[in-house]
C-alpha cells in the first residue's frame, strides 16, 4: 500500500514538473500585447541644415511594465546613414501612462541636402519568451525631414 502511494505521489510531482512550466512558456507566448502605442508624432523642425538639430515630439502611451530597446538610425538623400545611440529600459521612463516625449538629435555636417529620415525601430520584452526566443516588434517608426542649404 504504501509503495503504491508513493508511486502516484512522484508521478503526480513528475507530470506536474512537466505540465506547470509548458503552461507558463505556453500563456508566455501567446502574449503578443504590444506595451508602447505611440498616439502622435511631430516633426518640430521639419527643415534642417547640415550640423543643425532634428527636433521630435513624440506622445506615447505606455500600458505594461516590459522591457524595451529602440535601435535608431538617420538617412540622408544621397543614402548616408547616422547611427544614433540605442534606447534601452527596464521599465517605462516615468511609469505607465501617456507622456510626451523630445528627442533632439544632431545632423550630420556630411549630410547631403534633400529629404532625409530618421528611423526608429522598437523591440520589446514582457516575459522570459520575449527576452530570449521571440520579442515583441512593431513597425518601425520612420519620420521624415529636410536637410537644406549647407553646413554651419
Amino acid at each position: 500500500m504504501n509503495l503504491r502511494f508513493f508511486g502516484f505521489f512522484a508521478l503526480g510531482v513528475i507530470c506536474a514538473a512537466i505540465l506547470i512550466p509548458s503552461a507558463m512558456i505556453c500563456w508566455w507566448a501567446a502574449d503578443r500585447h504590444i506595451p508602447v502605442d505611440v498616439l502622435n508624432t511631430e516633426v518640430v523642425t521639419p527643415v534642417v541644415k547640415p550640423g543643425g538639430k532634428l527636433i521630435i515630439r513624440q506622445t506615447i502611451r505606455y500600458t505594461r511594465d516590459c522591457r524595451g530597446h529602440v535601435d535608431r538610425v538617420m538617412y540622408d538623400s544621397a543614402t548616408h546613414r547616422k547611427w544614433l545611440a540605442d534606447v534601452d529600459y527596464e521599465r517605462p521612463p516615468r511609469g505607465l501612462g501617456e507622456h510626451v516625449v523630445t528627442f533632439v538629435e544632431d545632423v550630420p555636417s556630411y549630410f547631403e541636402p534633400g529629404p532625409a529620415s530618421y528611423r526608429a525601430v522598437p523591440v520589446y520584452s514582457c516575459n522570459l519568451v520575449h527576452q530570449y526566443l521571440w520579442p515583441l516588434t512593431r513597425d518601425e517608426t520612420v519620420i521624415r525631414f529636410k536637410v537644406e542649404g549647407t553646413p554651419f
